[in-house]
Formats: structure tokens, C-alpha cells, sequence
């Protein structure tokens, strides 16, 4: 059940950091839901819509989304919107699996869900190449000279990457608590962030693997 990786994922956080609820915002409710389907003009996966209604966005930058920013309904409409105005004929500097993503950078049928706050998105594609799969997760380096890239098949295989890197600490958790009063712990560094080396091509080459052995 969908709903059991939103579980999941939020008990493997919460697990390495007991104060992790308090950098989530409130889940959002089924008009927001309904809003923001109806802005995208997409039905989105169950289980993404899932954990909109268990964190809608971080209200703290955390790296929920493997050391991305967890966007909300408002922001997600927000960085679409500029999805929808900017130009149409830009190509990326480069694509990393060429038969599965289109060589284009801003499609408004790819749907920003996280940020790193430098111009690069994890995204959810439903305009995929032609041996690419409709809702592929990418990563999206509209900030960076680097390859976009296929990082999973679907919203559900992307939530279970992170319970297994979070699991794993492949995902590394920085928490400078140590070195505050707890009264001052607001001013602690305090956030996940991948240790992959090459961002997310190192993800792209192990999703590969997984499809070359399947």
C-alpha cells in the first residue's frame, strides 16, 4: 500500500532525527489536493499525494528528498508556473539516458516536487522519451552543466530509495545540536544530504544497473 512507504519514509527520518517533525509543515487537505491537480492540470501518483497530506512542504529546509527541499502545494504551482513561461526550445547541456528523456529542460508536463534552492528539481515526468516510463522521476539540473537523468521508475520506487539510503545513511544526517544550549538549537546546522559522489549520475548509474539486470 502506497500509504505504507509514506509511513515508512516518515519513521526512517524520524528515527535519525527525533526532532525531524518540527522542520514539516501540516499535511495538506483534500481541496488543496484538488487545487493543485486542477493547476498542473495532471492526476499525481497516490502515493506522492499521500505524503502531501502527511508534510505539505518542509517548513525548516531538512533535505527530505535526498538532500532536496520538499516543495509544497503553493510552491509546486509556483516553480511550475515558471516551467509554463520559460522558453520551450531550451535544451539541457545534456541528457544521461537519451532514449528515455526528451532533450528539453522545461516541460509543464514535468512536476517539480523538491528544490535544492540553486535551480535544480527533482521532478515527476509524464512527457518521458520513447523507451522512458510516464510519471519516471528526474533529476533536473536547471542550475548546473550536468546530464539529466532518469533516477527511478515511479513516485513508489523513488520513496523507497529513500527509506533505504536514509536507512542505510547513504543519506547522511548533520546535526550540530551537540554544539549548542538547547535553547539556542534553532541556530544549529541541522539537514540530510547524500554522500553519492557524482550527485545524482551516481543514482542514475545504479538505477541503470537495476534495469540492466532485470
Amino acid at each position: 500500500m502506497n500509504d505504507k512507504l509514506t509511513i515508512r519514509l516518515s519513521e526512517a527520518f524520524k528515527s535519525k532525527l527525533d526532532i525531524f517533525d518540527t522542520f514539516m509543515n501540516n499535511g495538506a487537505n483534500d481541496k488543496e489536493i484538488v487545487d493543485l491537480e486542477k493547476s498542473l492540470n495532471q492526476i499525481l501518483p497516490s502515493s506522492y499525494i499521500d505524503l502531501l497530506k502527511t508534510y505539505n512542504g518542509e517548513k525548516k529546509s531538512v533535505g527530505l528528498m535526498g538532500g532536496f527541499g520538499f516543495l509544497g502545494t503553493e510552491e509546486i504551482v509556483l516553480q511550475w508556473d515558471f516551467f509554463k513561461t520559460a522558453e520551450s526550445n531550451i535544451e539541457p547541456d545534456s541528457v544521461y539516458q537519451k532514449d528515455k528523456i526528451k532533450n528539453e529542460l522545461y516541460s509543464v508536463k514535468r512536476i517539480p516536487f523538491a528544490h535544492d534552492g540553486s535551480g535544480n528539481f527533482l521532478c515527476i515526468d509524464y512527457d518521458p522519451g520513447v523507451e522512458g516510463k510516464n510519471g519516471q522521476i528526474l533529476y533536473l539540473p536547471t542550475g548546473d552543466p550536468e546530464p539529466v537523468s532518469v533516477i527511478a521508475d515511479n513516485f513508489d520506487e523513488f520513496l523507497s530509495f529513500l527509506i533505504d539510503a536514509v536507512t542505510t545513511e547513504k543519506l547522511e544526517l548533520t546535526d550540530e545540536r551537540d554544539e549548542w544550549d538547547e535553547e539556542d538549537w534553532e541556530k544549529a546546522e541541522i539537514y540530510f544530504d547524500g554522500t553519492w559522489r557524482d550527485d545524482w549520475t551516481d543514482i542514475a548509474d545504479e538505477y541503470n544497473l537495476k534495469q540492466a539486470n532485470n
